[in-house]
This record gives structure tokens, sequence and C-alpha cells, in this order.
């Protein structure tokens, strides 16, 4: 790769595009992640303690899940 080339990709914002893309991959992991452990704690929750309220945690749990997933595919394939 020739220095110009590299100072003119530099210039024309590719590196800001590819930084951009990789943090949003990574925070998209982070935010799955982060869903997956609150649902299992809801689940472990849902075990313990009975309350007429489960069910719409859960659904809020589930939904978190969900919007994790899509934010992921998001940032993989849209970004």
């Amino acid at each position: 790769m020739d220095l110009n080339n590299l100072f003119n990709s530099f210039n024309s914002g590719e590196v800001i595009n590819v930084f951009f893309k990789i943090s949003s991959i990574i925070l998209a992991v982070i935010y799955l992640l982060y869903a997956v452990v609150i649902s299992k704690q809801v689940g472990t929750m849902t075990k313990t303690i009975e309350d007429k309220f489960n069910v719409v945690v859960s659904l809020i749990s589930s939904i978190q899940i969900t919007v994790g997933l899509i934010l992921l595919i998001f940032s993989l394939f849209l970004v």
C-alpha cells in the first residue's frame, strides 16, 4: 500500500466509518449479553417469588432480548 493511499483513506472518512461499525457491533453484543443476564435473573426471580406481575416482567425480559438481537443484526448488516 502506498503512503498516499493511506493518507487518502484517512481523509476520505473510511477510518471513521470502520470505527463506527466496530463500536456499534461491540455495543450491540454488550447489550445482548446484558439482556441475557437480566433474563436469567428474571427466571430465577419468577421461580423464587410468586406474584401476579411475573408474567409481565418475563414478557418485558423477552422483549429486551428480542430488541438486543435486532440491534445486533442491524449493526452487523446495515451499519
